[in-house]
């Protein structure tokens, strides 16, 4: 197991010692985010680019390594001016039946690597349970910060009866929210 779960990590930090996913780095046009993951290592692209305007990227690219027996789908989101300001790691939807158990899973090795990369999380709210989802789809449990700007949230989602696990780079300082 714990050999395994090394496997994996050396899968996943290519992309957390670079930009904001292997080359990117925010910013970046959609022209130079697509060209980037077209010649990337890290990913594999799984629509033909011709669909891209009707599509955009969404969903289009999927992360050549996983994590916790999960694969990983890039999305994106983009300034007014056109520049990257968003990454989001989203696992493949699965039962409602493994958000106990392969999610968790996954959202447990996610936090042991982001805290070995990035160090103790400014905001560990534990593992939500079911009955905590009331009008989100995504519950942030996770907030680790990279250098004074950069922000990366973690959370388990629930989504028309499946789960998964999300993972936002943004390039903004969120701080956390303390509840009394």
């Amino acid at each position: 197991m714990f050999k395994i779960l090394i496997i994996t990590f050396l899968g996943f930090i290519p992309f957390l010692q670079a930009g904001v996913y292997g080359s990117l780095e925010f910013g970046d046009s959609r022209e130079t985010v697509t060209k980037k993951l077209q010649s990337s290592e890290l990913v594999e692209q799984k629509l033909d680019s011709t669909f891209f305007g009707r599509t955009g990227l969404n969903g289009v690219f999927k992360c050549k390594a996983q994590l916790a027996g999960l694969s990983y789908h890039l999305y994106f989101g983009w300034d007014d001016n056109g520049g990257l300001n968003e990454v989001t790691l989203r696992s493949a939807e699965v039962p409602m039946s493994e958000y106990g158990s392969s999610i968790k899973n996954a959202w447990s090795e996610a936090d042991t690597l982001f805290t070995r990369v990035y160090n103790a999380p400014a905001q560990n709210a534990g593992y939500p349970s079911q009955s905590d989802f009331k009008n989100s789809d995504i519950l942030i449990s996770h907030i680790w910060h990279k250098g004074s700007g950069e922000s990366i949230l973690m959370g388990p989602g629930i989504s028309k009866g499946k789960c998964f696990l999300a993972i936002r780079f943004v390039n903004r300082r969120i701080q956390p929210v303390r509840t009394p």
